[in-house]
């Protein structure tokens, strides 16, 4: 499943059937690669993370999450929010600072959360070799970039 396809897609609380929010974006991890939360746009109060194991299912209408799934955030996972804001378009980086491209979308298993792969302005790589995720850049492994051209 891509970012794209559930962006915007609305949260629904699975005991009050009622919508906490829209999908705005993913907070990812690189060690291991997968999805930490989502970022909540529009939300009916509570906060605006809601952590990946409180994911019910995901369906081709809306995200179901369980009841109270916005409460316990970690500091950690507010910091990675920051840095995991507006990912796609997002500079990609070699390990040595080579420019790969821009970050388009993000494929990722929709029951584990894994990320499968980057898809990128230059080509696709795969999700384990996501090395770092900051403000500034996405730093991924040096050897999984030897197909693009750019990377010496």
């Amino acid at each position: 499943m891509l970012l794209s396809e559930i962006t915007n897609r609305p949260v629904m609380d699975t005991n009050a059937a009622q919508s906490i929010g829209q999908v705005d974006s993913l907070v990812v991890t690189a060690r291991p690669p997968r999805i930490a939360a989502l970022r909540l746009k529009k939300t009916n109060g509570g906060g605006t993370l809601l952590t990946w194991q409180n994911v019910h299912a995901i369906g081709p209408d809306a995200i179901m999450a369980r009841a109270n799934a916005r409460e316990g955030t970690t500091d950690d996972l507010t910091k990675q929010a920051a840095a995991c804001r507006n990912l796609t378009g997002r500079r990609i980086l070699s390990e040595r600072g080579t420019e790969i491209g821009l970050l388009q979308d993000i494929d990722f298993d929709p029951e584990s959360g894994q990320v499968l792969d980057l898809l990128t302005s230059s080509g696709t790589l795969p999700g384990k070799g996501l090395l770092g995720i900051g403000s500034y850049a996405v730093v991924v492994q040096e050897g999984d970039c030897k197909s693009f051209g750019s990377v010496s």
